[in-house]
């Protein structure tokens, strides 16, 4: 896959992309809005001390874990499947069907079981100590409960939460559009090499003016079962096995563009390399 092939890959991506993205940024955003309203009231009801207190033991999670669910599930249908069509047609396999929606979602889903709070305790983490960042100004600052709860409602707070569920979307829809496209490249009986593909503009993190890099990353070509490696700023190795790999650093991971693509192995005759088919033992 060349340079422009690449660009053009990407472009597909995004396009599916930013129909999820337009999708659940509202919901994001008004799980996020939620929170603060709730905060708000809270400091008018019950005080400060009572509210900081209760920040912690609010639903908010579980409310942004269903989101996370439907974008998580409709990504792994759509991104799964397009990847599944589009190695096949590159294989020139014409006779085969494909049906694994069941499977895939199955596996996302525990996925989440396993990960999801992890991703959004994170989540709500930053949102809270934003929050609590807020009223401790507010206190230093001596004003009362009306200016404290008019300043967690301000525009630049609503602003704020507008911004932070653009971030969230973008790295989840990210994360969960690559998860499904190992899912369809492997749904196949045989092998393939995949390959990082990077947004490749001013945005694209690169060192030394980023922590990692991506931009030279584009074009790296691996295994399907072996983890792409890069090197941080620190001369620490980052290895991911797609991007949006929650094992890597989350400034790795966090608003990242990136795809993985693939690419089917043939041998030195140009025939597809297929992988071994387990033997069964049995018991007479």
């Amino acid at each position: 896959m060349n340079g422009k092939q690449r660009r053009e890959y990407w472009r597909k991506v995004e396009r599916l992309r930013a129909q999820l993205d337009s999708k659940y940024f509202n919901a994001t955003k008004d799980s996020i809005l939620k929170q603060f309203k709730r905060f708000a009231k809270d400091i008018e009801l019950y005080g400060v001390d009572v509210a900081r207190t209760r920040l912690g033991l609010d639903l908010w999670e579980k409310e942004l874990i269903k989101v996370f669910e439907d974008l998580y599930k409709e990504a792994t249908i759509l991104f799964g499947n397009a990847t599944y069509r589009m190695l096949k047609i590159e294989a020139n396999r014409k006779g085969e069907t494909f049906g694994f929606n069941r499977e895939w979602t199955k596996e996302i889903l525990t996925f989440l079981m396993q990960q999801g709070f992890v991703l959004v305790s994170d989540i709500t983490k930053t949102t809270k100590d934003k929050l609590l960042a807020i009223v401790s100004k507010a206190i230093e600052d001596g004003l009362g409960v009306d200016e404290i709860v008019k300043q967690i409602l301000s525009d630049d707070q609503l602003a704020y939460a507008a911004f932070r569920a653009r971030r969230i979307v973008r790295t989840e829809v990210m994360r969960a559009s690559n998860m499904a496209a190992m899912m369809g490249a492997q749904a196949h009986n045989f092998e393939v090499d995949k390959i990082w593909i990077s947004a490749k503009d001013n945005r694209t993190r690169r060192i030394p003016k980023d922590e990692f890099d991506h931009w030279e990353m584009d074009g790296v070509v691996v295994p399907y079962k072996e983890p792409f490696t890069s090197t941080g700023k620190k001369g620490e190795p980052v290895v991911a096995m797609q991007p949006g790999d929650l094992s890597a650093p989350p400034g790795f991971t966090i608003n990242c563009r990136c795809t993985v693509g693939f690419i089917p192995k043939r041998d030195g005759n140009g025939n597809l390399i297929f992988k071994p088919k387990l033997n069964v033992a049995t018991i007479d």
